[in-house]
């Protein structure tokens, strides 16, 4: 698709909408109302001239959704990818991501749950229970969220404390041996306290199928936050939250396919038996196992792979994934009359250990090892005031991140194993302004800037061991002049940047919002690690990026308040872009400029008593500029970001037995997509489609529910992520996404 068409299509769009503001009459809404914090305070998603997909908690409960992995269904320009239930989590906002799964790294689509900051790739992949509400903003964010976040946010709000009493518990059963309960209770303790507690287990046994020791990708999760309201008078108000979530599951078992690397360098998929029996005689370390021609679906060490499917291995080594992560935050609100006060602080512990058999067979190739053990403590401190044209909001903003982090690799087929030690200090200051002015009743400009200072100190620990070579000593002086050989003394880098927007908004009534906007977003620089550091120590440093975002769109509430229509348009011109690539077992991140065009058309609509329909697109031309690879440059695409993505949801309401009887289906299309920096064929994607049913029953008093779900209803096989091996192994390793999975769900609330 060429950026010629996005943009036709989306203007064609904004502007269909925009000539029918003269012609739609205003009604009120009779939608239900969905109220974001996307500007630090409670608006209208209709209201706020941002680029959002909100969803409350009776539609979280409708859709399925139980983990953060699941988002993206209904989300337009949202892809999430995992490398295993919550090993390593990625957002990818409008091919805006951060693919290295290296634990000391933070991604630039920023993660929080009730206002604060979650920086750990390894903490974001957790389980949904409780919730009020998920907010994912597109788009940079930077003048009002505490970190930096170039490609967006998703935001948590989590179920507070009540001042009546409520509860409610919901237990789930279904294939692979999913037992999964849920439960809270709230209410006061005095009368100027309230509490909240909210309790999580969820345990299956995995849906990928080990035909040489336990199944993979189960789940073993427990989890749980206990709240605090003090309320002590109409001015005042002080949530603290403490937080858990536990997890002991098996390792990543990956699904592999022959791959070869052609002569222009790019990987391909082999289908061709005498192409691939040369390519391991002379590419691969060990060659062939014996001379003979290699039988279908062997790799090059002769192991044959049967064809039975994504969800279907065969590895020696099971691992495991063992995390703990705790928290507690802090919010005080204070409200003084013509300010109110704002503060958030919050702490949190990680902990993590993990162990897989990465080249994905029986062979005894190499396997990957990661253990984490870090902390962060944040503070943002906030001033809201408005006068009677205006609203204002300044603040600061303090993070602090101390992680130590062990990673290598067994190579025994290769005679050596790594056993690399990082540490990682990261310190970041912010001050913000933001000020909505109120030109006219109609017209509302919007401006912010914030400024950002960070530093950052690294060392690399470069740990080898490995086989003698008479005459030259071990195997590991061959890496001497890399990072793997020397490692990186303890170095540190510090810079500052700003961050800002200018938007104005049109708003005829209260219906309609049309708005444009400029942004510049900004992410600090790091450094690269991994379990091999096969790269130079002057590549071991990357700078920051830039991101200047230009974005128009409309909201827009139809025909008598029964149909909500949100599209928006815009284009990213990215400085030096951190891009990655792939060397070897180890994911090495550089700077490249960037640009992406695209748009998202949102579409929800109640047309007849009983029925709901919700559509979603979006639209991307993403690409990175003048990429040099193998002697060739050109523009390549970015990784994660699909042309083409679409969503939709068809819902039926009607009465039976005192009660209410419902109906659902829901789907998501994503379009092909590169999962690497350079697209080689071998790892862009096929296109997939999934479908999702539900079949509800609640009762009158809205007490007991019960529902029979079904998830990838079509039994689509579709791969979340991939990584190329063909040099070591002669094939490549995928990450499969869960198969048709049938359940139900028994809920029952009390008040």
């Amino acid at each position: 698709m060429s950026q010629y068409r996005i943009l036709i299509t989306t203007i064609y769009v904004l502007l269909t909408g925009v000539l029918g503001i003269a012609s739609v009459t205003t009604h009120a809404v009779v939608l239900e109302e969905i109220v974001v914090t996307a500007q630090k305070r409670e608006q209208s998603i209709q209201d706020v001239g941002i680029s959002i997909t909100a969803f409350n908690a009776e539609q979280i409960k409708r859709l399925g959704f139980t983990s953060t992995q699941e988002i993206d269904q209904q989300t337009p320009g949202l892809m999430v990818t995992d490398y295993g239930n919550g090993v390593t989590t990625v957002f990818t906002v409008r091919g805006s991501s951060q693919l290295d799964f290296a634990d000391h790294q933070e991604a630039p689509v920023a993660v929080y749950l009730d206002g604060a900051y979650n920086s750990y790739l390894s903490g974001v992949g957790f389980m949904f229970y409780d919730l009020e509400r998920i907010e994912t903003l597109r788009g940079p964010q930077g003048t009002l969220f505490g970190r930096n976040a170039t490609g967006g946010l998703v935001h948590l709000i989590t179920a507070k404390p009540t001042r009546e009493f409520e509860g409610y518990g919901e237990l789930s059963g279904g294939e692979y041996g999913k037992i999964r309960f849920e439960g809270a209770v709230s209410g006061p303790l005095t009368d100027a306290v309230s509490g909240r507690l909210s309790l999580l287990f969820d345990n299956d046994d995995g849906f990928v199928e080990n035909r040489l020791g336990d199944d993979l990708l189960d789940t073993d999760n427990k989890s749980g936050r206990a709240q605090l309201l003090f309320e002590p008078n109409d001015d005042v108000s002080l949530l603290i939250s403490g937080r858990w979530a536990i997890d002991d599951i098996n390792g990543q078992g990956y699904s592999v396919t022959q791959a070869v690397t052609s002569a222009d360098g790019l990987v391909r998929l082999s289908n061709s038996g005498p192409a691939y029996q040369s390519f391991c005689e002379n590419v691969v370390v060990f060659g062939p196992t014996t001379p003979a021609t290699l039988p279908p679906r062997a790799d090059c060490l002769g192991l044959i792979e049967p064809d039975d499917g994504i969800h279907k291995v065969g590895i020696d080594e099971v691992g495991f994934f063992e995390r703990e992560h705790y928290g507690i935050t802090a919010t005080l609100n204070w409200d003084l009359g013509n300010f109110r006060i704002v503060s958030i602080t919050d702490w949190q512990d990680l902990t993590k250990r993990y162990r897989e058999d990465t080249d994905g067979t029986a062979n005894t190739l190499f396997n990957f090892l990661q253990d984490m053990d870090s902390n962060q403590i944040s503070e943002e401190l906030r001033v809201h005031w408005e006068t009677d044209q205006s609203r204002w909001v300044a603040g600061a903003y303090y993070l602090n991140i101390d992680g130590s982090f062990d990673v290598g690799g067994e190579f025994p087929a290769f005679g050596f194993d790594t056993d690399n030690h990082q540490e990682l200090e990261t310190e970041t200051y912010a001050f913000f302004l933001q000020g909505e002015y109120d030109i006219t009743p109609e017209w509302t400009a919007i401006a912010g800037i914030r400024w950002t200072e960070d530093e950052k100190d690294y060392v690399f620990d470069a740990g080898c061991s490995g086989i003698i070579i008479p005459d030259f000593g071990s195997i590991c002086g061959f890496f001497a002049g890399l990072v793997q050989g020397d490692g990186v003394p303890p170095t540190s880098r510090s810079e500052g940047e700003y961050s800002a927007t200018f938007e104005l908004d049109w708003q005829p009534n209260e219906d309609w919002l049309v708005y444009g906007k400029v942004t510049r977003g900004t992410k600090a620089g790091g450094f690269n690690g991994g379990s091999f550091g096969n790269f130079l120590l002057s590549e071991a440093e990357y700078d920051g990026e830039v991101l200047t975002s230009y974005e128009g769109g409309f909201k827009a509430t139809l025909f008598n308040g029964t149909t909500r229509l949100n599209s928006t348009i815009f284009y990213y011109d990215y400085e030096d872009f951190q891009t990655f690539t792939q060397l070897g077992v180890t994911i090495f991140v550089f700077n490249i400029d960037a640009e992406v065009l695209g748009g998202e058309i949102e579409l929800i609509t109640n047309p007849w008593e009983g029925w709901e329909f919700m559509f979603g697109v979006s639209l991307l031309d993403a690409d990175q500029k003048d990429l040099e690879y193998a002697g060739v440059t050109r523009d390549r695409p970015l990784p994660n970001a699909p042309e083409v993505s679409f969503n939709g949801l068809g819902r039926y309401e009607w009465p039976m037995f005192d009660g209410t009887m419902a109906a659902q289906l829901d789907f998501s299309y994503v379009d092909e997509r590169s999962l690497n920096t350079i697209d080689h064929p071998a790892l862009i994607t096929d296109s997939y489609f999934v479908l999702n049913g539900k079949l509800s029953y609640i009762t009158g008093d809205g007490r007991w529910q019960a529902d029979l779900w079904v998830k990838n209803l079509n039994d689509e096989d579709y791969i979340q992520t991939g990584f190329d091996t063909s040099t070591a192994s002669g094939l490549n390793i995928e990450v499969a996404a869960p198969p048709r999975w049938f359940g139900g769900t028994i809920t029952y609330r009390w008040n």
